[in-house]
């Protein structure tokens, strides 16, 4: 049995700038609840009901997708009737805690309870087509008889404004029964994510904590140095001759390296990786850092959010059911049009191809390849040519082989027959145009 529900109110949101809304949403991402998933309805009114009769209660259960279910059954108080009613109060709330997995997947039934239970009214919807984990929708369902009601109904969804806005003009009998509530989706990250994330917080704090001292340190030399050490600025007399002849012997370093490449090629092949690394590390810190974190913030957020509401998202973050397979991951990242797809192609066959640079180490890196490439090559082209990821493998782990473009062929397959069905019309219409045009010429010669 699931655990008993639990009540708690929401608090009314407070306008805020930009900035402070994106921390907040950050700050509430980073503290998701890493228990249960939970659940919460809050029953705004109702509307168009049959007669003056004032329902007993609104009732909430769920029904989980294998067909269990309909326990965890929770009532509030009668909702407001046939009028707009937005109090958010403890009574209005229903609140539902499951396994966030069973929840995602559950047919939600809301029911407006009578004394003559004949008369009870019933509606339904299904959670992961109406809502996001940690998402909030305001929603307008549709009321019927329970006697009458079989299967799932699609809310009607509607926004804040939508419902405070607009009242229930007609007559009663022009309308149908609705329930109006705002509903959201409260659920756990997957363990590893979790853990993601903390390691991420304890990283973040400690940054901060040598930042804040590093920082306070350096401003304070760089204030004081001037003032108790007067001299210190002696020192810019020797080092003006010295960045003078450093900027003027670069141009002769320069050539002596071109000169010698060969010999120096190992040694600047080192001086790079350890460059690299080192702007790797550097840019690590510092995007650890708070104003680095902000940078990345505006940047990352909307990709994030983007990337969270597609269901692949979802089943990677969130504890909502089976972890998706590398390919569907790939899905949700790839592009699906024409140029992006044979960009990516092309990249996934160069890629391929460059173990011909090392002929015999070479083919080691195929090896670690060839998986990728597979599943970057079914994540393309599956719904074309099925088994051209196989071919990809095959390509990959056979010696020689590396030059067959695997993933351009696949995207010859899906868009060739349009783009040449498209440039023989052209062909034609020009051919026709030509034809039209000598014979007008010969009609000007007759």
């Amino acid at each position: 049995m699931a655990p008993e529900p639990s009540f708690s109110a929401s608090a009314s949101p407070i306008p805020m700038d930009p900035l402070t809304a994106t921390t907040k949403v950050a700050k509430a991402i980073m503290s998701a609840p890493t228990g249960n998933g939970k659940l919460v309805a809050t029953i705004l009114s109702a509307y168009d009901l049959p007669d003056d009769e004032v329902p007993e209660s609104v009732t909430m259960s769920y029904t989980e997708g294998n067909g269990r279910g309909g326990y965890n059954e929770i009532s509030t108080g009668p909702p407001a009737a046939k009028h707009r009613d937005h109090a958010n109060s403890v009574a209005n709330q229903l609140v539902l805690s499951a396994p966030l997995s069973a929840l995602f997947e559950s047919t939600v039934k809301f029911t407006l309870t009578y004394a003559n239970s004949a008369k009870n009214l019933t509606s339904t919807c299904t959670i992961h087509r109406t809502l996001r984990v940690n998402d909030t929708q305001w929603l307008i369902l549709n009321l019927e008889p329970e006697t009458a009601s079989h299967g799932s109904r699609a809310p009607a969804r509607s926004s804040a404004s939508k419902i405070s806005g607009h009242g229930s003009s007609g007559s009663l009998g022009d309308q149908p029964p609705t329930l109006r509530l705002k509903l959201r989706l409260e659920g756990p990250y997957r363990p590893e994510v979790a853990a993601v994330i903390n390691l991420m917080n304890g990283w973040f704090g400690a940054v901060d904590v040598v930042t804040d001292t590093t920082v306070g340190t350096a401003t304070g030399l760089a204030k004081d140095l001037p003032k108790n050490f007067p001299a210190a600025k002696y020192l810019l007399v020797p080092a003006v001759p010295l960045a003078t002849v450093a900027v003027a012997a670069l141009p002769i370093l320069g050539g002596a390296l071109i000169i010698c490449i060969p010999f120096f090629l190992p040694v600047v092949l080192i001086v790079l990786a350890v460059a690299a690394v080192l702007g790797a590390v550097g840019s690590g810190v510092y995007f650890s850092t708070r104003d680095g974190r902000t940078r990345v913030q505006h940047i990352a957020e909307p990709s994030y959010q983007t990337f969270l509401m597609t269901k692949t998202g979802q089943r990677i973050i969130y504890d909502v059911g089976p972890r998706p397979s590398p390919q569907a991951l790939a899905e949700a990242v790839l592009p699906t049009d024409m140029i992006g797809k044979l960009v990516v192609s092309l990249l996934v066959d160069l890629v391929g191809s460059a173990s011909y640079l090392i002929p015999i180490a070479g083919e080691g890196f195929d090896l670690a390849w060839a998986p990728i490439s597979m599943v970057l090559v079914g994540a393309l082209y599956d719904g074309v040519m099925p088994s051209l990821k196989y071919v990809a493998l095959m390509e990959e782990l056979l010696p020689f082989t590396d030059w067959i473009p695997s993933a351009t062929a696949g995207w010859v397959k899906e868009f060739g027959p349009g783009f040449f069905d498209e440039a023989k019309r052209k062909v034609g219409d020009a051919k026709r145009a030509g034809r039209r045009e000598r014979e007008a010429l010969q009609t000007l010669i007759e």
